[in-house]
């Protein structure tokens, strides 16, 4: 809606004024900024952070209404600096997608640019009497980042890197640039000023405000300024504006910022009497006759020595009339001083059980004065957070409270919670509901301090409120949405809501939480106390669920399911839920489960020829079959080398033709991955398999013949398959099922070396099984360091090997003969060695090529199959190389 429909306004302008002919964002016609950046700052690259899957398809699209906006672009290669994202949901249902900018802005230099004050305004707008108010629609998207500064807001999601091509909230220096784009773009227009993205036009009259107001919307429309019409205000007498309200009468403070003091009831404790007079001398200097007034309250302080005392009995009419003398002074702000930008600034905030309250103070060589105040009530489900909770919550509505005042401008944050200072650092990792408070406070500048609560001047505000018998709806809490979305399917939330209300360590945890009061049953918990917070009778830590104790035994047996060992289901159960002393009780169950027990898993190594990672999933993959069982099945598996992913087909042939289908099904879902490594089985070296491979260009590779620790992946994943089938023997289960239940924990497991699941590498996703889960957290990490890791845990594992086994490299060469190891024993008496000599043809790393002496036939085979010839031995005048003993090399000597 335009000022014209309003009826407010007619001027000789176009009606589309504001609209843009370009499915792009609008953005500032021959603008493009550079963001100042401190090279000694050394680039952090942070990892993705897992949001909830119900969340990801919202995520997406808003990605993708950003990239057809032009606000944003794909980074192709590497990036030195990377920023998660931690995706907010609204109240409408949609999310708005937050970039972690905490650790970039350590490296973003503020300009000094000078924000307006009220003392530079007021002569400007004293014939004032018609006013119009524009807002411009997201206004840092307006100004163009030139291709140097936009590395700088790389940020992760699922679906790889993005960076911005405009100006986003959360950089730093965001709105000092912005003031100063916008200024000289509107320099050349009478009766306007801006503060940020807020415009307002003044005039004497009609004529005069018509006029400026039809130039600066040219002026807006030329440069292809985009305004929110519905938060324009057009042509009134009287205007908010920079946390003051103008009309043709003057300018006076917004109720808004005094009726926290207007509203103050009578103190009832020498505490609160105690908090009040603290804020009265702060501004002493400005109030008359300060101890006159005051006395009658100094001489009750003098009666009532305790702290906590009640002095409701005590308070008369003379007490009543000088606490509202003061309460007029401390109100009367215009006496005190304007706001000054140029000013050292801080603020001041405080929560009691039942409100919040804040005061913005500003000093100068005059001394400390008063700007505004305020004060909030809080509401039910707020006064159940924890106190660390309600003091950040302090400290966040102040700062937007007092955001006309705050926002481009370095000030003071105060609080009397010590832990605060750690948890508002750049390298925290507080719980779900203080990291989104945290990252609304992100584009602000501040350094906070904390100071004990006998000194801070925002108590009154806190706990002097008049409580609202309704206090104001809020929307819905982000940890709750979250935990809405995510609900489990073994263990529904009710359940764990019934269970938590009546386990003793939970409730102790609460009461240490809410009233500071940590007893013996909480000595696993107080060490992380600024992780731990409450969603209704739920306790998380960060994004893990607490478990009562009448639940950890079932989550013990879900999290077994499909039989992992000790570390797989210790690192399964970290990624989802926690309870003090959670590691050793999944390590006793474990050692006291009976199928596990009967399993034994003996495979002495031999010397290790390590494999290079893949660069990506279904590159390099690894098949073999494993049979046959009692029913007269086998097991086709097929794995994938890169992400540890595999696929499992039951068959009751095995023939090359039944192969084909399996992998033609499996290659329809996953493509035809680049090689094919398998045994000599007939199934693998056949024609038809082999032409089956050729015709989808697929590299085939057998293994040495009666070597198969040259395929040590998928002979790995055999002797777990193997040993899930036994146990659902031992148990009288059937093995189909269990053979199910194994694959769903194995692919949704993170693997002991890469660090991730098989399913997150393979598919870019976490599957989801019965295990209650939040998976809003940082745990990931880039494929680099992934591969790195897996490089240096493949070296230890083959040093380690190497140095048992005493394995060296092979000095046999080329010419020499040897014996070929019997591998097909007839009898008892049959000889470790055939007794025919071969020669080497070809010697690779252990991997041998020989000719037999008598019949040329060449065969392959590893060195740990020959035995070098020694010497000679003469019978029937026949000369034969033999592998001489002791005996038969004394013979030859003394010959």
């Amino acid at each position: 809606m335009t000022a014209t429909s309003l009826g407010v306004l007619q001027i000789n302008i176009p009606m589309d004024v504001n609209s843009v002919d370009t499915t792009a964002f609008p953005k500032f016609k021959d603008v493009l900024v550079e963001i100042p950046l401190d090279e000694s700052v050394k680039p952090v690259a942070q990892p993705y952070r897992r949001i909830p899957i119900p969340l990801e398809a919202k995520v997406e699209q808003k990605i993708n209404e950003l990239l057809h906006a032009d606000i944003i672009e794909e980074v192709k290669g590497p990036s030195s600096w990377v920023s998660p994202i931690v995706p907010v949901l609204k109240d409408n249902g949609d999310v708005r997608l937050c970039v972690d900018m905490r650790r970039a802005n350590m490296a973003i230099k503020r300009e000094n640019h000078p924000l307006p004050t009220m003392d530079q305004l007021l002569p400007k707008m004293r014939e004032a009497k018609l006013f119009t108010k524009l807002d411009i629609k997201d206004a840092f998207h307006h100004i163009e980042l030139q291709p140097d500064s936009r590395p700088i807001t790389t940020f992760i999601t699922g679906k790889g890197l993005f960076r911005y091509k405009r100006m986003m909230f959360g950089i730093s220096c965001a709105p000092e640039i912005f003031q100063k784009t916008l200024e000289r773009i509107l320099l050349g227009c009478e009766g306007v000023i801006n503060f940020i993205d807020d415009i307002l036009v003044y005039g004497k009259d009609q004529v005069e405000h018509d006029e400026r107001l039809e130039k600066v919307l040219d002026v807006l429309k030329t440069h292809n300024v985009l305004l929110k019409e519905d938060k324009c205000i057009y042509r009134v007498k009287s205007v908010q504006f920079l946390g003051h309200e103008l009309s043709e009468n003057g300018i006076k403070p917004l109720d808004k910022y005094l009726s926290a003091i207007k509203n103050f009831r009578a103190p009832t404790t020498i505490a609160e009497l105690q908090s009040f007079l603290g804020l009265v001398n702060l501004v002493g200097k400005w109030i008359p006759h300060l101890s006159t007034t005051t006395e009658p309250l100094k001489e009750l302080l003098r009666q009532k020595a305790g702290r906590n005392s009640d002095i409701t009995d005590y308070w008369n009419d003379i007490r009543q009339a000088a606490f509202n003398k003061l309460k007029a002074s401390l109100a009367d702000i215009p006496r005190l001083g304007y706001y000054n930008p140029n000013d050292k600034t801080t603020v001041i905030a405080d929560a009691s059980p039942v409100g919040l309250g804040a005061v913005l103070v500003q000093t100068n060589k005059e001394g400390s004065r008063i700007i505004a105040y305020g004060n909030k009530t809080l509401t039910d489900c707020e006064r159940r957070y924890c106190q660390t909770e309600k003091e950040a919550l302090a400290l966040v509505w102040a700062i937007e409270h007092f955001n006309m005042f705050l926002y481009g401008k370095e000030f003071d944050l105060i609080t009397d919670h010590k832990p605060l200072e750690a948890i508002f650092g750049p390298k925290s990792k507080p719980c779900a509901r203080i990291e989104r408070w945290v990252l609304r406070l992100q584009s602000y500048k501040f350094k906070i301090k904390y100071s004990p609560g006998k000194n801070n001047i925002a108590d009154p505000l806190s706990r002097l409120c008049k409580l609202s018998t309704k206090p104001p709806q809020v929307g819905v809490d982000y940890v709750q949405n979250v935990i809405e979305q995510v609900r489990p399917t073994a263990i529904p939330l009710q359940e764990i809501m019934v269970h938590s209300r009546q386990d003793a360590e939970i409730q102790a945890v609460k009461n240490g939480l809410y009233n500071n009061q940590w007893s013996d049953l909480t000595k696993g918990y107080k060490l992380f106390q600024d992780e731990l917070c409450f969603y209704e009778d739920i306790l998380l830590r960060g994004t893990k669920i607490v478990m009562p104790q009448k639940l950890r035994d079932p989550i013990l047996r879900i999290a077994h399911e499909g039989h992992p060992g000790i570390c797989a289901m210790k690192t399964r159960l970290r990624t989802k839920v926690w309870w003090p002393k959670c590691d050793r009780d999944a390590e006793n169950f474990c050692k006291t489960c009976k199928g596990c027990v009967l399993v034994s898993t003996p495979n002495p190594p031999n010397p290790i020829k390590r494999r290079e990672l893949p660069s990506e999933p279904w590159v390099d993959t690894a098949m073999d079959l494993m049979g046959p069982l009692p029913s007269n099945d086998y097991i086709f598996v097929i794995v994938d080398y890169y992400s540890r992913y595999k696929e499992v087909k039951v068959c009751r042939t095995i023939t090359s033709s039944e192969i084909i289908n399996h992998l033609k099904d499996i290659f329809s879902r996953l493509g035809n991955p680049v090689s094919i490594t398998a045994d000599n089985g007939r199934q693998f070296t056949s024609e038809d398999f082999k032409l089956f491979c050729s015709e989808r260009n697929i590299k085939l590779y057998n293994t040495i013949p009666y070597w198969p620790q040259q395929n040590g992946e998928v002979e790995r994943q055999n002797r777990d398959i193997l040993k899930r089938l036994k146990i659902a023997q031992a148990e009288q289960k059937n093995w189909k099922d269990s053979l199910r239940e194994y694959m769903v924990m194995y692919n949704s497991t993170p693997h002991s070396v890469t660090g991730k699941t098989p399913s997150e590498l393979f598919f870019r996703r976490q599957f989801r099984d019965k295990l209650p889960m939040i998976q809003d957290m940082t745990y990931s990490s880039e494929d680099s360091e992934m591969k790195d890791r897996d490089k240096e845990l493949k070296e230890k594992g083959k040093q380690y090997a190497d140095r048992k086994r005493r394995a060296a490299d092979s000095e046999l060469n080329v010419g020499e003969k040897v014996y070929v190891k019997n591998m097909h024993k007839t009898n008892k008496l049959s000889l470790n060695y055939e007794p025919t000599s071969h020669t080497v043809e070809s010697n690779k790393n252990g991997d041998v090529e020989l000719r037999n002496d008598n019949t040329g036939q060449v065969v392959r085979r590893n060195i740990l199959h020959l035995k070098r010839v020694e010497g000679l031995w003469k019978v029937n005048n026949e000369t034969e190389d033999i592998n001489g003993d002791n005996s038969s090399r004394s013979e030859t000597d003394s010959d």
